[in-house]
């Protein structure tokens, strides 16, 4: 039998290894790994010793500590911003005019870290691997979210488990446009020539795949047209196209078109998005043109690895209302021929579901095989 120093001695390391406990326990919530205990037992030690209940309180209460404390002193050093695109490319542009006030905004310097390669892929997959800890963003397309992980077989991140969205900050505005030569000056006129000439219209695109071969995809669907895919490579090529009239439509970004409608070899009809455009207000919506429910348009966001804080998540998209709302910053993106645009973390949430699922669908129907 155990004498009452023997008895003494377990006590006093049972006491010790609880107390130890604790403190793993808390910091293992702290980071988001509340299961750290169950999963090495220690919850049943806890249990046995009648603490659990304080356990789970004394964890829950540090976890919001260190959460308020780590969105209070934040940014306490400078802010890694990979764009996973070109330096001088559009996305980078639109990055450099929001980071260069952000810097200003919060304090320390955003540092842009372009990081191009495989259609902006490979910046989003360091962005997802980065530590969770707020110093590490990213700036993201519509493409790279929602069509590129149903394109390509292996992909390093999963868009909607991986990334924490931030807030969207630029509507990219699609439209349906065509050559100047093609006698429809309505999207009414344009479906009934289509229909009247089955298979004869060709359609540009930047390449199989890309968001005008998508989206026209997804207006000739729900047009019931039957027109001729014509991929190019890259949106230039395809633009040039449709300017010189070896395709006779395409929807595609706004902005890619305005120098060959000034030029008077394109026209567009209208716009895709759910309302006006405030780039080009004079142009009707296609929901307006009697294509009810349609919107397609593109968009930058700035996103987070999965398990930053969420008052670090919080912070960065209150900042980023501020700067989206004041007139210099509205007006270096429409010089651009993009629409400024806040989300809040909810809305970018639903926004990258909704558009994913969609981008699945015209994957599919393009029956497009994952590479």
């Amino acid at each position: 039998m155990d004498g009452p120093h023997a008895r003494e001695i377990r006590n006093r390391r049972r006491d010790e290894k609880r107390d130890g406990l604790y403190k793993r326990a808390a910091a293992g919530v702290n980071q988001g790994r509340a299961r750290f205990a169950c999963r090495n037992g220690y919850a049943r030690l806890l249990r046995r010793s009648g603490d659990y209940r304080m356990f789970y309180k004394t964890g829950m209460v540090l976890a919001l500590a260190a959460a308020t404390a780590s969105a209070q002193d934040y940014p306490a050093r400078p802010v890694r911003m990979i764009i996973a695109n070109t330096p001088g490319s559009a996305s980078d542009i639109y990055g450099r005019i929001l980071f260069a006030r952000m810097s200003e905004r919060m304090g320390q310097q955003f540092v842009v870290d372009n990081r191009p390669g495989a259609g902006g892929i490979l910046g989003v997959e360091m962005a997802a691997r980065a530590a969770p800890d707020g110093y590490t963003l990213a700036t993201v397309t519509a493409a790279v979210v929602t069509i590129a992980p149903h394109v390509y077989r292996k992909i390093g991140y999963d868009p909607l488990k991986d990334l924490a969205p931030v807030s969207v900050y630029i509507k990219s505005e699609t439209a349906l446009c065509v050559n100047n030569s093609v006698p429809a000056k309505t999207v009414r006129e344009l479906i009934e020539l289509a229909r009247s000439k089955p298979g004869t219209l060709n359609m540009s695109s930047a390449g199989v795949g890309s968001t005008s071969h998508l989206g026209g995809l997804m207006f000739a669907s729900a047009a019931g047209i039957a027109s001729n895919h014509v991929p190019y490579k890259g949106g230039g090529a395809a633009v040039l196209a449709l300017a010189q009239g070896e395709a006779q439509w395409a929807l595609g970004p706004f902005g890619a078109y305005i120098a060959q409608v000034k030029t008077g070899r394109v026209r567009c009809l209208a716009t895709a998005g759910d309302r006006r455009s405030a780039v080009a207000p004079d142009l009707p919506t296609l929901n307006e043109s009697g294509m009810a429910g349609f919107r397609y348009y593109g968009w930058n966001g700035v996103v987070a690895p999965r398990g930053v804080a969420r008052g670090i998540i919080e912070l960065v998209n209150g900042r980023m209302r501020e700067l989206l709302a004041t007139p210099e910053v509205r007006q270096a993106f429409l010089a651009q021929g993009e629409e400024p645009a806040y989300t809040t973390v909810e809305e970018f949430a639903q926004l990258m579901r909704d558009d994913y699922v969609q981008m699945g669908r015209m994957v599919n129907l393009a029956g497009i095989k994952p590479e």
